[in-house]
């Protein structure tokens, strides 16, 4: 139902049996206390002097200080401090609660305020601002240790430092997380620095050749090889005294422009390697005539030739050791022993197939032989392979 029209203010909870025990003006004054001191956490409860006349508007202060007495006298209410019309307001606490020991000064100053402003809500803290890189800027210690959780040394980090900050201020944004920022920048560098490590160290493992961690210096004059480049140097097929034979040559050529490394066996390998290309190429194509090795083989390149004549490279490796029997017993010295055998190869294979055609002589009786794969006639065949001009 509709509440009385006249009942629109604050109404005070009065218990009845309360009142009929202390009496009613002690139980409503008693009541209104309470509720200010249920609000409030501390030992001693203040409420201010104007909130209480508002509370109780039927009271004039002489009224409000005689019931203040009844219940002090009664021991359900105890004051400290100024009388309700000497201060601003009261400070008041229930039975026998124990009362602080108060400064004499203190206790006598009027009490300026009796209810405590109410505090505000304390706000969450707000993020940092985004802001441009600082040309000082530290990463935090969190950020630190979380790359070390990551097995990235603190000393790894900092010697980073200088290029991350160096890159955020080039990119000119401001940001608000820098130190997220810096861990990934530092991880990505981790991992390049690992991968670098790890190829240099694959390649040490499959070159066998570990340089010397020297600072750089010129060359001096009894400087040798190492064993580990001798080494590289013989398992390419480089004769032991040749490599011995560049030593000087190598020596003197770095003396006289004085230049300053810290890898001269690598340098003296790349040298044998050329000067070893080179003579192997002269030696190979040399216009000096010379007798012909006991252990000659001809080159691939006459395999090659002699297939594009269909004559089969086992043919032509059966008389390898004829045709250097044949070379060495006649002493005869020739600039192009690859020449050579390729002649004595087409005659032999045109022999062989004028007389499987029936014709030893390989003269030409008018009748035509069987055919062979590739060829019209055996005499065409035998005319093809007959001809040595082009070594001519």
């Amino acid at each position: 139902m509709p509440v009385h029209p006249l009942i629109s203010d604050h109404a005070i909870s009065l218990s009845a049996t309360l009142a009929a025990t202390i009496g009613l003006e002690e139980a409503i004054l008693l009541s209104v206390l309470n509720d200010a001191a249920r609000l409030q956490t501390q030992p001693q409860a203040r409420l201010n002097s104007d909130t209480l006349r508002r509370q109780v508007p039927f009271w004039d202060d002489n009224t409000i200080v005689r019931v203040m007495d009844s219940l002090t006298a009664k021991g359900l209410l105890q004051l400290h401090g100024p009388a309700f019309t000497q201060a601003a307001g009261i400070v008041f606490s229930f039975g026998n609660a124990p009362v602080p020991q108060e400064h004499p000064e203190r206790a006598k100053a009027p009490v300026q305020q009796a209810v405590p402003a109410p505090q505000p809500a304390q706000a969450k803290p707000q993020p940092a601002r985004p802001a441009p890189m600082p040309e000082q800027w530290q990463p935090s210690e969190e950020a630190i240790q979380r790359l070390e959780q990551h097995g990235i040394p603190r000393a790894f980090s900092f010697s980073q430092l200088d290029a991350f900050v160096l890159q955020g201020q080039e990119q000119g944004s401001n940001r608000n997380d820098w130190n997220t920022r810096f861990f990934r920048f530092i991880k990505n560098q981790w991992v390049y620095a690992q991968n670098d490590a790890g190829r240099f160290r694959r390649q040490q493992e499959r070159t066998g050749f570990q340089p010397t961690q020297e600072e750089a210096q010129p060359i001096t004059g009894d400087w040798q090889p190492s064993s580990d480049a001798l080494q590289i140097l013989q398992r390419a097929g480089i004769d032991p005294q040749f490599i011995e034979d560049a030593v000087p040559e190598f020596v003197l050529y770095w003396q006289e422009r004085g230049d300053v490394f810290k890898t001269w066996n690598s340098k003296f390998i790349q040298h044998v390697r050329q000067q070893w290309a080179r003579y192997t190429a002269a030696v190979e194509h040399s216009p000096m005539p010379t007798r012909i090795e006991s252990n000659w083989q001809p080159a691939e390149d006459c395999y090659d030739i002699l297939s594009m004549g269909h004559i089969p490279r086992d043919f032509a490796s059966a008389l390898v050791a004829e045709f250097v029997l044949y070379w060495r017993d006649s002493n005869q010295v020739h600039n192009s022993w690859n020449s050579r055998f390729l002649q004595y190869v087409k005659q032999q294979w045109a022999k062989r197939h004028a007389q499987s055609s029936g014709n030893p002589t390989g003269a030409n009786n008018g009748q035509q032989a069987g055919t062979q794969p590739g060829y019209s006639t055996a005499e065409a065949s035998v005319s093809r392979l007959s001809d040595t001009s082009w070594a001519k």
